[in-house]
């Protein structure tokens, strides 16, 4: 025991020695003797004095906690203003539809299209790089970007637009690109089961289905109306038949008056029979 307090003893006084000459880094001034080994005495009799309070671990997890809450309220409530239910069950039915070889080749013939701050969708109607699209799409001052699907980005010029139909024709630089095939001609045949590939809201490459309701008579020329979910970016999209053929180019929506007096959101495409008659030196 007497050997134990003797150790205790010698490495109080070396520890006081090795910090004989320390300066308060405060006052500028050496502590003496004494105070060393009061400071000393204290700190084996305190011990580790505990943390702040904001060092702890379980206020900093309360705090993270009540942050996250805080967050996810916010995020919450801005979800009604972007996302309606439809808009939800349009991303599910694009995920299940993706999943298709079938869509997954449509998909790499559509491309975004970027102009000022203007986003729109277009497709490839041929392997040489000429992009459909619409008129209003392309029509933003600024430099036309195309991204591929494939991640590749080109330089866009318009090489003809329709001031009747809205319709235009954009080239890139490309050779060998996917191109979708475009119907001979829309009959304007009601029920006839599509898909809609474009670029909608905030997402690339969304895939959904619907059918055609027909052309509207009442819109001058004549347009294709579908039953199909439509929304801001998907201008542009391709509506493609299941057996593979492009039967219009989404423009717009509207609604149109079912036989029971209800109204029904709908999707708005040139007829292919368009594309064909303004096709670069089609009239040449």
């Amino acid at each position: 025991m007497a050997d134990r307090e003797e150790e205790e003893r010698l490495e109080q006084e070396k520890r006081i020695s090795d910090l004989r000459h320390y300066e308060d880094r405060e006052y500028g001034r050496e502590f003496t003797e004494e105070e060393l080994t009061e400071l000393f005495q204290a700190a084996d009799e305190e011990g580790e004095p505990p943390p702040p309070l904001v060092r702890r671990p379980w206020f900093q997890r309360l705090v993270a906690g009540v942050l996250a809450l805080m967050l996810g309220a916010q995020v919450m409530a801005l979800v009604p203003q972007v996302f309606s239910l439809a808009a939800v069950r349009f991303l599910t039915v694009s995920a299940q539809l993706s999943q298709s070889a079938e869509i997954q080749e449509y998909k790499a013939s559509v491309v975004v299209l970027r102009s000022g701050g203007s986003k729109g969708t277009g497709f490839f109607i041929s392997e040489d790089g000429l992009v459909a699209t619409n008129r209003h799409v392309v029509d933003e001052p600024g430099e036309l970007r195309v991204h591929l699907a494939d991640g590749r980005v080109y330089r866009g010029t318009v090489v003809s637009v329709d001031e009747e139909v809205d319709l235009a024709f954009v080239d890139i630089d490309a050779e060998g690109v996917p191109a979708l095939t475009l119907a001979d001609a829309y009959d304007g045949a009601a029920d006839v089961p599509v898909y809609v590939i474009g670029n909608p809201l905030f997402f690339n490459g969304i895939a959904n289905e619907g059918k055609t309701r027909g052309l509207l008579p009442d819109r001058d020329p004549p347009m294709l109306a579908i039953d199909a979910p439509v929304y801001k970016g998907n201008s542009g999209s391709p509506v493609i038949t299941r057996d593979g053929e492009v039967i219009g180019v989404v423009y717009a929506t509207s609604t149109m008056e079912e036989e029971d007096g209800s109204e029904l959101r709908i999707g708005l495409a040139v007829p292919v029979d368009w594309i064909h008659a303004r096709l670069p030196g089609a009239n040449d």
